[in-house]
């Protein structure tokens, strides 16, 4: 038997066909698929919610005794050099086997007088740690704040010429120069960038702090000095040095965060 869609598009030209076959598909889609259990597609990527263990498992994976019951690498090693099981990885075939360890063994160590002294001991390290962190970051923030900065100011006008010269000397291959009468907003950003960067000792001032803690604390002090140096020498970049300083930070090949 002929059904209707066969008979139309045996007597219709290509175009027809394929909007009626864009319109079966959108049919499909408002009442549903002939097959009431499709099968369901992969779910893919990273952030996709982990999969269920068996409620009586009894095991537990390396991520779950660091994450959830505080273990480390070197804990690990020294109590359970070997695991219960290993199976294979259900989310990635290549990817390493799963390492698995018997709750009750792991709840037996940790009951241990030794377990319980190790993690004091981490702990103890951990919190030294912190607060030797905290002290130089603090440090570095003290420094940024009392830095000498060097800032040039020249006349607006002349300024504004050296500032789009540098903006058109940056520029690829196939985009629009500026110009000195260009839009308000794009101009002022471009000045200001250009103070930020070539006017003011900003980047030799933040090589400094290159490889220490603090460094993106340290990075934001300098930065909003610099801009508030550039609002009080010209008035007309008030409003984008005051934009410019809740900006991602764009900091110079020598400094990382």
């Amino acid at each position: 038997m002929t059904t209707v869609t066969q008979w139309v598009t045996s007597r219709q030209p290509l175009g027809y066909i394929r909007r009626i076959c864009a319109w079966k598909l959108r049919l499909d889609t408002l009442t549903g698929p002939k097959n009431p259990h499709p099968r369901e597609p992969a779910i893919r990527g990273k952030n996709h919610p982990a999969r269920p263990k068996p409620a009586d498992s009894g095991m537990l994976i390396t991520s779950e005794l660091k994450k959830t019951r505080g273990w480390t690498d070197t804990h690990i090693a020294k109590f359970l050099p070997e695991p219960d099981e290993i199976r294979k990885n259900p989310r990635n075939r290549k990817g390493a086997p799963m390492r698995l360890y018997s709750q009750a063994r792991v709840e037996e160590i940790e009951a241990t007088p030794e377990f319980q002294a190790a993690r004091e001991a981490s702990r103890t390290r951990q919190l030294a740690a912190r607060s030797r962190s905290l002290e130089q970051k603090q440090e570095a923030v003290a420094v940024a704040k009392s830095i000498e900065l060097k800032f040039t100011a020249e006349p607006y006008e002349l300024m504004r010429a050296k500032g789009v010269a540098h903006y058109n000397g940056r520029l690829r291959h196939g985009q629009a120069p500026m110009k000195e009468t260009s839009q308000s907003k794009a101009l002022d950003r471009a000045l200001v960038n250009y103070l930020r960067h070539k006017m003011s000792s900003y980047e030799d001032e933040l090589k400094q702090f290159k490889g220490i803690v603090g460094v993106g604390e340290a990075y934001l002090i300098i930065r909003n000095r610099v801009l508030d140096l550039i609002a009080a020498a010209y008035p007309q970049l008030a409003v984008e040095a005051e934009r410019q300083k809740f900006d991602a930070p764009d900091l110079p090949d020598a400094v990382v965060l």
